[in-house]
């Protein structure tokens, strides 16, 4: 795993806590105490699927600590230190990387746990501190668990937590497999046949989709009006409302079965918050908690928890997004997308970037899956995901974010309005997401000249999102 630098900046920028991410105050590498702090984190981390330790801030308040920092950063958590760390208490070793990035002049280290877990990672060292106390145990397994309020936390595994660890290390088995079948098929759609098979001799109609695919509808139509609203109360500068008339991606997702009598208290936004991979360094649904514009951070309306988020922004993007949660299984986002909010870098209606595509959807999709379960859904549930562009007539299809990156475009696009819908299980690997994230946006590639990606395309960059590994 070769984490992507946007993303650890961020880290570094806007720190918080979720089940892939775990922040400690400073620590010494080379005393049993943060030893141990280390392999129960980044043990915890990889048996949670991957994710990041982040260190030297506050995890109740999110702000640098400014005590014990260690005079040489980068020395005292050399990539070298901390990998002999993993190797010596893993009784099957995996490969960490540790990365750096600077906040107001100083040098914070994040340790980079990968994806792909197949055996839980287990302590096979016992370490004690001076007076004999026990800091590790052989055989102990951490994993990173939310609590009742929906705090995450590393903790020793509890027997309902050995579940999920199954299912983690399943999925990671069963990819490769997945892999294969769909190189086997030839380009054909793996879930269309595998949900044909299941149907042969079935009597069962479109009913439970037709009424997922409707109430996505309803929700886009709530959060259009919302947004408009919000966007009234904020009373955009002249600098901002440009932005309004900027390349649009918007999600509107609802889960089957909904659930009554629930309220957008703050356990609920807690929960979806920490929930949330982050598989970028600005993930969809951002908690948006700790934003310093505290007029961007999010608010209960009309029974939903609602954010609107502007910046303007001379070094990384503009942003222009909104999004809406409600706790009965219903979500909205609006966001302005990169082609249009790097003005100095790309000319704004020229170019639309079909990889960022597929990481997007596929984003979209994996917190989606990981939010429902979360949130306590049953494993029948079910995942509309209805998914809209606009203003794309004119742009041409064009890898620009990464140029290194081929896939071959078309254009221009003579629609301006693009909408598709798909239908997930909540028991989904992520193993599973290309072909899904293919039926979200053939059509929509279909507008620029007829032009369809590979299902290798989709298999890659997928894959990449799910791993981080979205640079190099």
């Amino acid at each position: 795993m070769i984490p992507d630098d946007d993303q650890i900046r961020a880290l570094i920028a806007r720190p918080g806590e979720s089940l892939n991410v775990e922040i400690k105050r400073w620590l010494d590498p080379s005393d049993v105490a943060g030893i141990a702090k280390i392999v129960k984190a980044t043990f915890a981390l990889r048996n949670r699927n991957g994710g990041f330790l982040v260190v030297g801030f506050d995890d109740k308040t999110l702000e640098p600590d400014m005590a014990n920092a260690p005079p040489d950063v980068r020395g005292a958590f050399h990539q070298d230190t901390i990998q002999a760390l993993i190797s010596r208490y893993a009784y099957e070793p995996f490969e960490v990387q540790v990365a750096f990035a600077e906040r107001d002049g100083r040098t914070y280290p994040v340790i980079a746990i990968p994806q792909g877990v197949r055996v839980p990672a287990v302590v096979k060292s016992a370490l004690t501190d001076a007076g004999g106390g026990k800091l590790l145990a052989v055989g102990e397994v951490y994993f990173r668990t939310l609590h009742a309020n929906g705090t995450p936390s590393s903790a020793a595994t509890r027997p309902q937590d050995w579940r999920d660890i199954l299912d983690i290390c399943f999925d990671n088995r069963e990819a490769d497999i997945g892999r294969f079948l769909r190189r086997q098929l030839g380009g054909q759609d793996l879930l269309r046949v595998l949900t044909d098979m299941g149907r042969e001799g079935s009597s069962s109609s479109n009913a439970p989709a037709d009424g997922l695919r409707e109430r996505c509808k309803a929700a886009l139509g709530v959060g259009d009006e919302s947004f408009a609203r919000a966007v009234k109360e904020r009373k955009l500068t002249p600098q901002e409302r440009p932005m309004l008339d900027g390349l649009t991606w918007s999600i509107a997702l609802a889960l089957d079965p909904p659930k009554a009598d629930v309220i957008p208290d703050k356990e609920f936004f807690a929960t979806f918050a920490a929930s949330n991979p982050k598989y970028t360094g600005w993930p969809v649904w951002l908690d948006a908690r700790t934003l310093s514009d505290e007029r961007s951070r999010p608010v209960v309306k009309g029974g939903a928890w609602e954010a609107l988020i502007v910046a303007l922004s001379d070094q990384t993007a503009n942003r222009l997004e909104f999004f809406r949660l409600d706790p009965k299984g219903e979500f909205y986002l609006r966001r302005l997308l990169q082609d249009d909010a790097v003005p100095k870098q790309l000319e704004p209606g020229t170019r639309f970037d079909p990889v960022l595509v597929i990481y997007r959807v596929t984003e979209a999709i994996a917190v989606g899956i990981a939010a429902a379960r979360a949130l306590g859904w049953p494993e029948t549930a079910r995942l509309g995901f209805l998914f809209r562009w606009q203003k794309l007539k004119g742009r041409r299809l064009d890898s620009w974010a990464n140029p290194i990156i081929y896939v071959p475009g078309g254009g221009p696009a003579h629609e301006d309005e693009i909408t598709t819908f798909i239908e997930v299980s909540l028991t989904t690997a992520l193993s599973a997401l290309a072909p899904l994230v293919e039926a979200a946006t053939r059509d929509l590639f279909a507008a620029f000249d007829g032009t369809r990606l590979s299902g290798d395309t989709y298999e890659e960059h997928s894959r990449r999102l799910i791993e981080r590994h979205l640079s190099g």
